[in-house]
């Protein structure tokens, strides 16, 4: 299965009870779960006036830390070497738009070739439930080009004997507060009506099983 994209999630498990503590202020007593990459899915959109584009990128690593039935923690990563277009059909005009989203315009994946995604925090999801039936609000570090955000998003958790599924909706994360500024009316303001929207969106769907 195509992994995806830009960003990132956290994983959860969808268990009797949740703790906000950042991983560093539990002890971690219960089992690991890790991510299952053949069956995880990382998707990314970009905008712009008239249009878009689409695709994924991988997800190659990524360890859930639980202690008591609970979720303390979590670390993954994503290969930005591994972006990809699904929208573009002709071959060469889509091999040019990826290497430009590799190159230093975009994610400039020769000096930063991974991101990563640290869980600080879990808690029962409250809050609209957009398009998804999410049953956890995530919190953590996303790391991007080398700078670290702090970004929070709903996610539907379901755990099933050694396995734990993990789905968000749309993530929507200003690309600028990484430094991929290229095109950026919010940053350049004399592009007017030519440029990129600073907002990129991240959707995940994730497998884990215990080791």
């Amino acid at each position: 299965m195509k992994r995806y994209g830009f960003i990132l999630l956290a994983g959860v498990i969808g268990i009797s009870q949740i703790r906000a503590e950042g991983p560093e202020a539990v002890e971690v007593r219960g089992p690991a779960y890790s991510l299952e990459t053949t069956k995880s899915t990382l998707y990314w959109e970009g905008s712009k006036p008239g249009g878009g584009h689409h695709g994924t990128v991988e997800v190659i690593t990524g360890v859930l830390n639980t202690s008591e039935n609970s979720l303390v923690g979590g670390t993954f990563e994503i290969d930005m070497s591994t972006i990809r277009n699904d929208d573009v059909q002709n071959e060469g005009m889509r091999n040019r738009l990826v290497d430009h989203l590799k190159s230093e315009d975009f994610f400039y994946v020769e000096k930063y070739p991974s991101a990563h995604f640290t869980i600080s925090g879990v808690s029962p999801y409250a809050g609209s439930k957009e398009d998804i039936s999410a049953t956890h609000m995530i919190t953590g570090d996303l790391t991007i080009r080398g700078n670290t955000h702090q970004i929070s998003f709903p996610a539907e958790v379901n755990m099933n004997g050694e396995m734990v599924s993990a789905r968000t909706g749309k993530i929507r994360l200003d690309r600028t507060q990484w430094e991929v500024n290229h095109m950026s009316k919010s940053i350049f303001a004399e592009f007017r009506d030519n440029f990129i929207d600073d907002q990129m969106i991240v959707k995940l769907d994730l497998q884990f099983r215990v080791n």
